[in-house]
């Protein structure tokens, strides 16, 4: 059984919005204090301002447990500069009214982490991602989590190809005063439960989320399930590969049979719903 909290999800969004109009983008000002020190020490092609996610039923309630899912990515890796929240959201309900097989291997690949979070079988079929299964609401499940990406700027080598992301070249420097915005967000989301998408984006956000040292140094390594403190309150800190990424894992989000995501990411997610008491 699955319910939501939308007018709680909405003071959140408010409160997110006023963070971002303080410290990130107003109107169509980027005032990001540390947006000169970034773009100096980033590479030629560099689009700031690329907001968040967050779905109106963010704030879910699954058999009387408070559920609140982060996904977080690198960066957008597309030449769209100074995308505010609700634009952002517009382009997650643009993927959300594609087939499964009409999204990028990206957002299929969190099509499948969702299903499996909420405890649905993998698959393709339109039911799967339903939000609530009455039948009587059209919420999608990209409706009933946030996707947050470490780094609000993209900083590429090469322009990108069209919509094709292109392969983030950030600075060090860039993501150290990144992960301050994105304790600021974690602050307000309050997530319960993180899912990392990449063994790199563990790292940039392990230190603000307190969890010491990845447990191995490949970015190919395997499923992880950690738990982290924001503003003292636990959270749980899933990483799997990224499901576009080449490698081992093998572009594991195209397809919901693939080996990575029936092997690893399936396996991971059932423990930790069995850890969790997740019904």
């Amino acid at each position: 059984m699955i319910k939501s909290d939308p007018d709680r999800t909405a003071r959140r969004m408010r409160n997110l919005g006023e963070y971002v109009r303080r410290n990130l983008l107003d109107g169509d000002r980027f005032i990001c204090k540390h947006h000169r020190d970034c773009r100096a020490t980033a590479p030629p092609y560099f689009y700031e301002g690329q907001m968040s996610h967050v779905g109106k039923h963010y704030d879910l309630v699954v058999c009387d447990q408070e559920l609140r899912i982060v996904v977080v990515g690198q960066e957008y890796g597309q030449a769209f500069a100074r995308v505010d929240l609700k634009s952002r959201t517009s382009m997650i309900d643009g993927s959300a009214s594609e087939s499964f097989s009409g999204r990028n291997p990206h957002m299929r690949g969190t099509t499948s982490i969702l299903r499996l979070l909420l405890g649905r079988r993998l698959g393709t079929n339109e039911e799967g991602e339903r939000l609530f299964a009455d039948g009587a609401s059209t919420a999608h499940i990209f409706d009933g989590f946030a996707l947050v990406n470490a780094l609000l700027c993209s900083a590429l080598n090469d322009p990108p190809d069209g919509m094709r992301a292109g392969k983030g070249a950030s600075s060090p420097l860039m993501r150290r005063n990144c992960a301050r915005h994105f304790l600021g967000t974690m602050e307000i989301l309050e997530p319960t439960v993180i899912v990392a998408e990449g063994q790199g984006v563990r790292d940039w956000i392990g230190g603000p989320l307190g969890l010491g040292s990845k447990p191995t140094a490949s970015y190919d390594g395997p499923a992880t399930i950690e738990h982290g403190r924001i503003a003292g309150e636990r959270v749980d800190v899933l990483t799997f590969n990224h499901p576009s990424a080449p490698g081992p894992s093998a572009w594991w989000g195209r397809s919901p049979r693939s080996k990575y995501l029936q092997q690893v990411v399936e396996p991971t997610i059932a423990r930790w719903r069995n850890e969790s008491s997740r019904c």
